[in-house]
């Protein structure tokens, strides 16, 4: 240690509040944070939970985010703010400190940075909507990995779970996609403020992992939400899931929480004129931990959940096509980037089907169809959770070429760890395994410097070649060095997954489609009811159906009807819902199902007579 650096940290132990002397004012007051102080002078500054909207609480609470007041004094930046108030218990990375005061940002910065102004990252953190946090990134990372290389950091905090998704449907008193709205927000406000902070608002990046990889797509060929390009500049999707929600799922698990919590009476007829206000009012007045048991109740026991980025405000129009949405959008440059297996290896389903990443119009049904070929083909096909992930970055990619931007794809191929979170810790410091190799320090020595350059220059590495769609030309991230291997352009991004999935699964889509229309029969519902049937096709199997003959399956009123009633059933229950453990029902058919298998097994014990033996043919 150096003696300056060791004066330096003597007088912080003597007086600890030295770390906190940089003070930085913004337009809406003072704000000071906390200083790593550095041998060459370029101190390095850490702004946490700056307010960015107005906290979403009270009756702010379900509203779109506003600009938050001013403040006398000095503002104390040195905290983490609680994470957004989330059922994060399901994630890996559960959050201690919870809250529904969270829409705050945190901003890394230099002294370099605050004297001649530096490009930005702000980074959307990903948890299916529905978890993690902006407060759970470890500071030294972001530290050395982008503000030592004169790149600021910015991580804002969005409403998660009900909370940022809750929707009735089209109505002046609330808007779908609460949640993308705080993102908004949280991008006005560095565009306007970060030049305090030492930032350049015309060289801005927005970066995403998974569900903040699609967010970061949707903002990023959003025609309404930037088109001129000047709250960003540029975009990164990492392991972009791609995937967007049921309309019909997310009105009736509204619906459903709203009544559950007691705030609606309705039946299902009744919900078209429903007093939204009055819904909203009453939700209003719940304690927030309530709502969030209520959601866990949801998820756990009937696998209705709020992970949902709907197809609709403030990014397109609503229920829009996908297709027409990626193909109309302003050329920003761009990179885009995968795993090698993502959930290649998980065979669970999950609950927001994943054909929702193409504009399907019976997507539960090619859902079923999809996971029929799935389990009779293990060792050839990619499941739907890693195929929506590979086909989205194929689409998106070449849409944004085509549209004159440079454009970057690659995919991370890292022996021995390559899904869909092992990247994380090479640019975000998080999921770094026990055990590491050798070339895996190698990878983590240059990974996020590609990012860093792209995000000052506009081109990772002068050996990375920008896409041409027609080729499909990707990098492909994976040290070797016993077989002296290191990273090497390839071609054909997942060629075989994109063409069966606009292919044959198209054509299975149009099929079914056509013989709605042939019998008169209303689109796919695509709300509660048809989850249910999709979850009793897991429960029940079927077997390989094809677009031709398997259609009155998909199709049946009959069945309909019967999931119609069980959606009604599952209504009523929320009302007056008691564990299953607790039914003395239950325990009355488990002693039938247990007397079956006796008579079942004795009768298979019985010695039958010769002539009752049946003849091999």
């Amino acid at each position: 240690m150096s003696l300056k650096k060791f004066i330096l940290f003597k007088l912080i132990l003597l007086f600890p509040d030295i770390q906190s002397l940089k003070v930085i004012e913004t337009s809406y007051g003072r704000v000071r944070g906390i200083t790593e102080w550095s041998d060459d002078n370029n101190h390095k500054y850490m702004f946490k939970s700056v307010p960015f909207a107005k906290p979403p609480i009270g009756k702010l609470r379900f509203a779109p985010p506003q600009y938050p007041d001013s403040w006398s004094g000095v503002l104390d930046a040195s905290k983490y703010s609680p994470a957004c108030l989330s059922n994060s218990s399901t994630t890996s990375t559960p959050q201690e400190h919870v809250s529904e005061d969270c829409l705050y940002i945190n901003i890394f910065t230099s002294e370099k940075c605050l004297r001649s102004k530096c490009a930005v990252i702000v980074y959307f953190h990903g948890g299916a909507y529905n978890g993690d946090s902006a407060t759970m990134f470890p500071d030294n990372f972001i530290l050395e990995r982008y503000v030592a290389e004169d790149v600021i950091l910015a991580i804002p905090g969005v409403r998660l779970g009900v909370f940022g998704q809750l929707y009735f449907g089209p109505s002046a008193l609330l808007t779908e996609n609460l949640f993308m709205f705080d993102a908004v927000q949280a991008l006005d406000f560095v565009h306007n403020e970060i030049p305090n902070f030492g930032g350049d608002p015309k060289q801005v990046t927005i970066m995403g992992h998974s569900s903040g990889g699609t967010l970061v797509e949707a903002l990023g060929f959003s025609n309404s939400v930037d088109p001129d390009l000047k709250l960003f500049q540029q975009i990164i999707v990492l392991s972009g899931t791609g995937m967007f929600g049921f309309y019909d799922l997310l009105v009736d698990n509204s619906f459903i929480i709203s009544e559950k919590l007691g705030c609606f009476n309705g039946t299902q007829e009744e919900r078209t004129d429903a007093n939204i206000a009055e819904i909203l009012e009453c939700m209003r007045q719940i304690d927030g931990h309530e709502i969030v048991g209520m959601q866990k109740h949801m998820e756990d026991v009937y696998k209705l959940t709020f992970k949902s980025l709907l197809r609709g405000a403030p990014f397109m129009e609503l229920n829009g096509k996908i297709e027409k949405f990626r193909n109309s959008t302003s050329p920003r440059n761009a990179i885009f980037g995968t795993t090698e297996y993502e959930f290649r290896n998980e065979v669970e389903r999950y609950l927001y089907i994943t054909t929702t990443f193409l504009d399907f119009e019976n997507p539960v049904a090619v859902a079923q169809h999809f996971d029929d070929e799935l389990m009779q083909n293990m060792d050839t096909m990619i499941n739907g959770d890693a195929v929506s992930i590979f086909v989205s970055a194929a689409a998106f990619s070449s849409a944004m070429a085509n549209a004159g931007a440079d454009v970057y794809l690659f995919e991370t191929r890292q022996w021995p760890y390559s899904f869909h979170v092992s990247d994380m810790q090479y640019f975000i410091g998080i999921h770094r395994e026990v055990l590491h190799t050798h070339d895996m320090d190698i990878l983590d020595s240059f990974y996020s410097k590609l990012l860093v350059n792209f995000t000052k220059t506009g081109a990772p590495s002068p050996e990375w070649n920008s896409l041409e769609p027609e080729k499909m030309n990707y990098l492909e991230l994976r040290v070797d060095t016993r077989n002296g291997k290191g990273p090497v352009m390839l071609e054909g991004y997942h060629d075989k997954e994109v063409s069966f999935w606009y292919g044959d699964m198209m054509d299975y889509d149009r099929n079914i489609t056509k013989m709605r229309q042939s019998k008169g029969l209303p689109r796919e519902n695509q709300g509660v009811e048809s989850q249910l049937k999709y979850w009793s096709s897991i429960v029940e199997p079927r077997t390989t159906a094809h677009a031709n003959n398997a259609t009155q399956e998909n199709i049946s009123t009959s069945t309909n009807v019967l999931f119609t009633s069980t959606a009604q059933y599952i209504s009523r229950e929320f009302k007056n819902s008691t564990p299953i453990l607790q039914q003395w029902w239950f325990y009355l058919i488990i002693a039938l199902v247990v007397m079956i298998f006796v008579l079942i097994f004795i009768s298979l014990r019985k010695p039958r007579r010769e002539e009752e033996v049946p003849l091999l043919s």
